[in-house]
């Protein structure tokens, strides 16, 4: 991956952030904040630019000039920290660059029973089976946020739903049969 390098001011810095990263301006602006924060003296990846005169009067108005020589990827990481909402590319490299698959995240739905069907597939040592038995009796997973569950504690899911679950589950590769 790139570097993000630039020299210029607050103002060029954030700019350059934002349009190597693709971000907001705000956004880029939490970046700045953080590297200015943790980067306290001039070292080699971002720092201010010292232009002053013998008798010590600085000679650049408006928080002097900045520079920045940063690998993409670290900005990203320190992105993902201050919480900044990336594109779906951006978390893509990272991914990459963590080696990490990014099909390795998927959306499990506790409302719906997912994370329950799952739990029972885990028991079941990684074997697809029937869990019929879920239906009409006391609920397994009952730390669980279910709309199956009725009032009594029982689980009233449908082998409509347990098939669709475990169809999506079969699609994202999380299990296989």
């Amino acid at each position: 991956m790139d570097n993000i390098v630039k020299i210029g001011s607050r103002e060029k810095i954030k700019e350059c952030i934002a349009a190597e990263l693709l971000i907001s301006e705000a956004d880029a602006e939490k970046i700045f904040e953080y590297l200015a924060a943790a980067y306290e003296e001039n070292g080699e990846e971002f720092g201010c630019v010292s232009q002053s005169t013998e008798g010590g009067q600085g000679l650049v108005v408006g928080g002097g000039q900045y520079y920045i020589n940063l690998p993409k990827s670290i900005a990203m990481v320190m992105a993902l920290i201050l919480d900044i909402t990336l594109t779906k590319g951006v978390l893509s490299g990272i991914c990459g660059i963590l080696g990490v698959q990014s099909q390795t995240f998927f959306k499990i739905n506790q409302h719906n029973g997912e994370n329950c069907l799952l739990r029972e597939y885990l028991r079941q040592k990684n074997e697809v089976g029937d869990y019929g038995y879920l239906a009409g009796n006391e609920c397994l997973n009952n730390d669980l946020e279910c709309r199956h569950r009725d009032g009594n504690g029982r689980c009233c899911i449908r082998k409509e739903d347990i098939e669709k679950a475990l169809m999506y589950f079969r699609e994202a590769q999380i299990i296989r049969f």
